[in-house]
């Protein structure tokens, strides 16, 4: 219940789907972002649109990073949502050091972290206060329905502002090796 309503208020009430960046990684370890638009919101069963199926997850856990830091190359243990609660995080794949990712409260403050094979990403947070956030494993990794709008992360969190639709992706994660 707690998933859905982050997924809600992560959108205007307006919208059909939830649009969101990705940060996947291949069977060799190369990491891309992409924008994903999730499946289209249900009607909840009070007021507002839920995400169907976001609370196929498996745990969660509230974590609180200290201002200016950064947690140097990690990846995640299991294919996950990163909610930004609070503070500011900035997602780098320092290969491709022209690939970021910004989240900040409020507005695009969710990301799928899926990037469970290789060396992973970096990841700082900037600001002068702590960053809290969630982190909730989906689960038996699977990764939600969506469409893959396009490589790179999203100009918005609203469908059809500023994303167009190119392919459908329905990624496998039980193809990427298990992390050692």
């Amino acid at each position: 219940m707690l998933l859905l309503y982050l997924l809600t208020v992560s959108v205007l009430a307006a919208s059909e789907h939830l649009l969101l960046t990705a940060l996947l990684s291949d069977a060799e370890g190369r990491l891309r972002f992409e924008c994903w638009q999730m499946a289209e919101f249900v009607k909840y069963p009070t007021v507002g649109m839920a995400v169907p199926g976001g609370s196929e997850v498996t745990n969660l856990s509230y974590v609180v990073l200290p201002p200016q830091s950064s947690e140097g190359y990690h990846r995640p243990p299991h294919p996950m949502f990163f909610v930004l609660l609070s503070g500011q995080a900035h997602v780098t794949i320092p290969e491709h050091s022209d690939d970021e990712l910004w989240i900040s409260e409020g507005k695009n403050n969710l990301m799928i972290a899926a990037d469970t094979i290789g060396n992973g990403h970096v990841t700082e947070y900037p600001s002068d206060v702590s960053t809290h956030a969630l982190q909730i494993p989906f689960k038996e990794g699977r990764l939600p329905e969506h469409t893959v709008l396009h490589p790179g992360v999203c100009n918005s969190s609203i469908a059809g502002v500023q994303d167009e639709v190119s392919q459908i992706s329905e990624l496998p994660i039980a193809e990427q090796l298990p992390l050692k």
